[in-house]
């Protein structure tokens, strides 16, 4: 029998006769079915949250890194599967005596007025003395906020004693970047769903609260880095925070170079009335973000600065206390590091300075952004923006200058600007195209396209309407053609000319089994090499997270469904495999030989029923001849029939047949009207191809 590629969801059994009706891990490749490779671990590393934004680059060196954006944290892996924490640091600062312990328990209540902290925040101490036997030194986790001024967190090992309120001396702290939500909590009136799908006209009570999606994108060598309404981070690809100053506790004068009125002495350097720079040479990386900390005491006139050359840091220093400075060398090279001081009488100590190794947020982008994008002119773009008086607008989108990341204030001098489009309520994503970008709010699509003139820079043209975007990750590009789901369950394609649907035969099926208030995290994805784009899935049946997915091959126009634990997926790039995150936090290659990291993996295929002439003839099957392809592994047969008479349908099964390379007919003896053939496989490693596949039948003279 011969099948068509495609698997038909959306007709009846009988009606998508010659097609198929299911599939599982399973895709069509010149007009046959042939399962889809393989995967295995490319860490033995897993990430912390649920992946909802990833990323691949490569560095000046050409090596390959990739980002991973969670709800919880930000993470990066190089080429050996090493993975780091880059989550940005949005606080620094000193606390004094802030810890408490109890006798026998790891529970550190932290001291610390108006924190701003939620539980699952990251926090690190460093410089602490013990208390209640506990040095609590190192990356923490809020577990419980307790007030607006203290929580607490778990340390590894339980306190001797109790101890505080009260301890750890002069304590400095770093806040990572707080946590986002989850999961799609709904919305107001009548809930969040597709028109006539779906839970669309359920009541939802509440606001609105959208999971934590990331836009991501690369600057030259960097990463930006945007978790959705919250600020747009750059990260240079550097994971050790080595010392780069000689002696920063002034133990000799070893490598600073003191001006008049600074001298050196007992491992201090001051100032007496100076107006001079104490300096020492360091070399700093390009185009990252470094940490420079010092402590200045005893201040008693003038007041001193930092500087990296010619460039302060900071602000000016007018009064005693530990300093945590972090600044952008863009062009980096050996540099001088400067303490300049007017009419300064002061002293300090403890200087340090460290390439930062966490994402930092860009000075002069906006604080609140949608999505984020970089275009081919080296211009980044944020849509959904503020406005210059700082007030939110969800339809505004704001770039940057051009080669420069930090100027987004327009001016004669720069190529920086604003547009606010007219349609829809919001933008839900941007993304840099092939000659033009793509702009889609939740009704409409717009070409953002790049002009010459500096009092223009880009132009906005309206290209579609009532083709909006479902979820910030619910777009992808194939050679350079667009494809999406809209908010109301329709697969889109733009090619340059006008959007358009797609003639899916699987579309209903998602669509009614798609669990809609979790609809921003439906991902989208390109897997190239088969032309084929991917949606991964949260089904209602499963729960809310991405389960399943539906593809579609762009060359042979058919599709695909199946099930997947996977939340994030990225094509081959400067990896040589397909990178994919599942919500256990594993990382994974895909389309990588033939097993599930060298178990068994699981796959199928059903055909549609397919009857003897008009379906009203009874057959004898009497047997099977399969045919595969490169078979590695086995697979198994099962045919399924059923008739129909006054009573109703009868439906019997025959099989599972087992089936090897070496299998000839298979003898099944069943009987039926309509008849059906399933395909599946369990196997390390399992591929199979599917070839001239026959079935043994002849009519046995019964009718209905």
């Amino acid at each position: 029998m011969a099948f068509s590629p495609g698997v038909y969801k959306d007709d009846s059994p009988l009606d998508a006769e010659g097609f198929f009706i299911d599939s599982d891990k399973v895709r069509f490749v010149r007009g046959k079915a042939q399962t889809i490779g393989g995967w295995e671990r490319a860490s033995t590393s897993t990430i912390t949250g649920l992946c909802r934004g990833l990323w691949t680059w490569g560095d000046a060196g050409r090596n390959p890194f990739a980002a991973f954006g969670t709800h919880l944290r930000l993470h990066a892996m190089d080429a050996d599967g090493t993975v780091f924490d880059i989550t940005p640091v949005v606080a620094r600062g000193q606390l004094a005596n802030p810890f408490s312990t109890v006798n026998g328990s790891g529970v550190v209540t932290v001291s610390h007025t108006a924190h701003g902290l939620i539980t699952d925040q990251k926090v690190q101490f460093s410089g602490a003395s013990v208390i209640g036997g506990l040095a609590v030194e190192g990356a923490f986790i809020v577990a419980s906020v307790l007030d607006a001024n203290s929580y607490t967190v778990i340390h590894a090992t339980s306190a001797t004693s109790t101890a505080g309120p009260g301890g750890g001396s002069a304590v400095d702290y770093a806040y990572s970047l707080a946590p986002g939500q989850v999961d799609g909590l709904g919305g107001l009136g009548f809930g969040t769903g597709a028109y006539g799908l779906g839970t669309y006209g359920s009541p939802a009570v509440g606001y609105t609260l959208y999971p934590r999606t990331w836009s991501m994108d690369n600057w030259g060598q960097n990463l930006i880095a945007n978790p959705r309404g919250g600020g747009i981070y750059e990260w240079a690809p550097n994971t050790v925070d080595a010392e780069l100053l000689t002696n920063g506790n002034f133990s000799t004068a070893s490598g600073w170079s003191a001006g008049s009125g600074w001298s050196v002495a007992g491992g201090i350097a001051t100032a007496s009335v100076s107006s001079s720079v104490i300096q020492q040479l360091f070399t700093a990386s390009r185009g990252a973000w470094h940490v420079l900390r010092f402590d200045v005491a005893n201040l008693s006139a003038g007041i001193m600065a930092p500087f990296w050359g010619s460039t302060p840091i900071g602000d000016v220093i007018t009064a005693p206390g530990t300093y945590k400075q972090v600044f952008f060398c863009g062009g980096g090279g050996t540099q001088l590091l400067k303490f300049v001081g007017s009419g300064f009488t002061g002293s300090i100590d403890n200087v340090s300075l460290k390439v930062l190794t966490t994402a930092h947020k860009i000075d002069g982008a906006p604080d609140a952004v949608t999505s984020m994008f970089v275009t081919s002119e080296r211009i980044m773009v944020a849509c959904g923006a503020p406005d210059a008086s700082g007030n939110f607008d969800p339809l505004r989108v704001a770039w940057s200058d051009q080669e420069n990341n930090q100027v987004w204030t327009p001016d004669p001098a720069n190529l920086a600007g604003s547009w606010v489009l007219s349609q829809g309520t919001r933008i839900v994503r941007g993304l840099a195209g092939r000659g033009e970008n793509l702009v889609f709010t939740d009704t409409a699509v717009y070409a953002m396209r790049y002009v010459p003139d500096p009092n223009v820079v880009y132009r906005f043209d309206l290209v579609g309407t009532g083709c909006g975007l479902m979820g910030p990750n619910a777009v992808t590009q194939v050679a350079g053609v667009f494809y999406w789901l809209t908010p109301t369950g329709e697969f889109y394609m733009y090619d340059g000319s006008a959007p358009r649907p797609l003639q899916s035969t699987v579309r209903r099926y998602v669509a009614n089994n798609l669990a809609w208030v979790q609809q921003d995290k439906v991902f989208a994805f390109a897997l190239a090499a088969w032309g084929e784009v991917w949606w991964l899935y949260p089904d209602q049946t499963d729960g809310n997270e991405c389960s399943r997915y539906v593809s579609y091959n762009t060359l042979e126009n058919s599709w695909a469904v199946g099930t997947f634990d996977r939340t994030a997926f990225i094509d081959a790039g400067v990896f040589q495999y397909p990178l994919a995150l599942g919500a256990d936090g594993r990382i994974w290659f895909h389309e990588k030989d033939a097993t599930e990291d060298g178990a068994p993996r699981a796959w199928s295929l059903a055909s549609a029923f397919f009857d003897i002439g008009d379906g009203d003839a009874h057959m004898n099957i009497l047997g099977a001849y399969p045919d595969a392809e490169d078979l590695r592994g086995g697979y198994k047969v099962t045919v399924n029939t059923k008739h129909k008479n006054q009573s109703g349908e009868v439906q019997r099964s025959f099989g599972p047949f087992n089936v090897t390379q070496s299998t000839g007919k298979i003898s099944i003896r069943a009987v039926g009207q309509h008849a059906q053939v399933r395909w599946s496989g369990f196997d390390a490693p399992s591929f199979f191809r599917m070839g001239a596949f026959r079935l043994d039948m002849k009519p046995n003279g019964r009718r209905r």
